[in-house]
């Protein structure tokens, strides 16, 4: 997806990564007549620092400490079986079986002397080619079946390569869990196998709660993919709602030109922009200030007050109005304050309980505001820039797009999708796939439009609406 975080954000996730230094000891094994020198490396393998051999693709060692003299023999047995680069040419889930038929024939999977398997199925029958070096056979004279294609693969493999050293009877088995656990293990067929177990996760729903294997599972009638703790209470579908607003008596549904309330009342309506309790909020309404009278869109609210596009605020009454900008473009809350961007690239900082402003920055070029703990992010051309609670600029980062959730910003550095930022979270569209950031993560499908309120989001599609409410 290309998203980054610049906090620990919604999908940060740690790669194997060298470290800044590496050890340089080199040693020398006589392996077939011929002396090979390879190097000890120390890297980091999540977030835990080893020591590992590796050559051609291959990787023959990890290590809290650099390898014995029993790893050295271990190594050097390893070393002796051929190493082959795979070219497979077919269809995609017969590779695995590829693979594993080469490592029980004998051989490693790596940057060697060209292999090259194609395969073609139909009708339950397959076609298969081998090309190795100087030799090349198929199978056109009689095809296989299907369900016989791993056994006579495997034959036909091992018999290729019964000449070959014997693979070494054992290997090493990294365990990552919370901690990296290194083992020797029997009847391995690679030199080290790192195993990433399936997590096991809490999952919430309603009032029950589990631990529960990650992997999918059904709810509301979707698939979710469940990889971390998480709470489905909050999340729900609407069938044929067209939009849904939350108040302190339930869910008001609109559908077909009517709003339906918790108690049973319909109201007759046109899509309002928000409805609290008994207040229904149309997306436009009319401004008595300044000595004239006019119509402006509303673009949102929270608790009593509404954000009006003219560059206003006010109760929801429209009692009184308060000029906080020239039109705007986007706001962001955080507690007792208010920021807006507006058309003419200012942002500003508005003091809510004392209704006045804090103050002001002009900055060229800008497409979007948001609020992560006592910071301001502001897009600004291909930069964001990072203000304190002064307006102090702190830091510019290269972006082309950001997002805010309960973690942290969310940057993008290339337009592969584009964000929606509001005061429940943001929404990253990739044309009709929504992934929600709030203090979860959720991916949808065929979403056709988003709304932001101060209690949550919701995602419209065409057979009803989901709700992530905000805890």
């Amino acid at each position: 997806m290309g998203a980054r975080e610049v906090e620990r954000g919604a999908r940060g996730q740690k790669q194997i990564a060298r470290s800044s230094y590496r050890t340089c000891t080199w040693l020398v094994l006589l392996l077939c007549g011929v002396l090979t020198a390879f190097e000890i490396e120390k890297i980091d393998l999540f977030n835990t620092e080893v020591y590992i051999v590796q050559d051609r693709g291959i990787l023959y060692y990890v290590g809290e400490t650099e390898p014995a003299t029993e790893d050295l023999l271990l190594i050097e047995e390893w070393m002796r079986i051929p190493v082959v680069s795979l070219l497979y040419d077919g269809p995609g889930e017969m590779k695995t079986t590829v693979e594993n038929c080469l490592f029980e024939a004998g051989t490693l999977v790596g940057v060697g002397d060209l292999f090259y398997v194609k395969v073609r199925k139909q009708s339950g029958l397959c076609y298969i080619r081998l090309i190795y070096r100087d030799w090349q056979w198929d199978n056109s004279d009689q095809l296989w079946k299907e369900e016989e294609f791993e056994s006579k693969l495997r034959e036909r493999l091992k018999e290729m390569f019964s000449s070959q050293f014997d693979r070494p009877k054992v290997g090493y088995r990294v365990l990552v869990t919370d901690r990296i656990v290194i083992e020797k293990r029997e009847n391995q067929p690679v030199p080290v196998k790192i195993e990433v177990p399936e997590r096991i996760v809490t999952l919430t729903v309603g009032n029950e709660q589990k631990l529960v294997p990650e992997g999918f599972y059904n709810f509301y009638g979707r698939i979710f993919y469940i990889d971390e703790d998480t709470d489905l209470s909050t999340t729900a579908f609407f069938e044929n709602a067209q939009m849904v607003y939350k108040t302190s008596k339930g869910y008001v549904v609109h559908r077909d030109g009517a709003l339906f309330f918790p108690d049973g009342r319909k109201v007759i309506s046109a899509e309002p922009f928000d409805v609290v309790d008994d207040h229904i909020i149309p997306w436009r309404v009319n401004v008595r200030s300044e000595g004239s009278n006019f119509a402006t869109t509303v673009v949102g609210r929270f608790g009593d007050v509404v954000v009006l596009s003219c560059g206003m605020i006010a109760p929801i009454d429209l009692s009184w109005f308060m000029r906080v900008s020239g039109p705007i473009t986007e706001w962001a809350r955080a507690d007792q304050r208010l920021y807006v961007l507006d058309i003419a690239s200012y942002v500003r900082a508005i003091d809510l309980k004392n209704r006045r402003t804090l103050w002001e920055r002009f900055v060229p070029n800008g497409w979007g505001i948001g609020v992560y703990g006592n910071e301001i992010y502001v897009g600004s051309g291909e930069r964001l820039l990072r203000f304190n609670e002064k307006g102090e600029l702190v830091e510019e980062l290269p972006c082309q797009d950001f997002g805010v959730s309960s973690k942290g910003i969310i940057t993008l550095a290339k337009t592969e999708g584009r964000f929606v930022r509001g005061q429940s979270g943001s929404v990253l569209l990739e044309g009709s796939k929504a992934t929600v950031y709030t203090d979860q993560t959720f991916e949808f499908e065929n979403i056709q439009k988003v709304r932001f309120f101060d209690w949550g989001i919701v995602l419209v599609e065409e057979s009803g609406c989901w709700v992530v409410e905000k805890r």
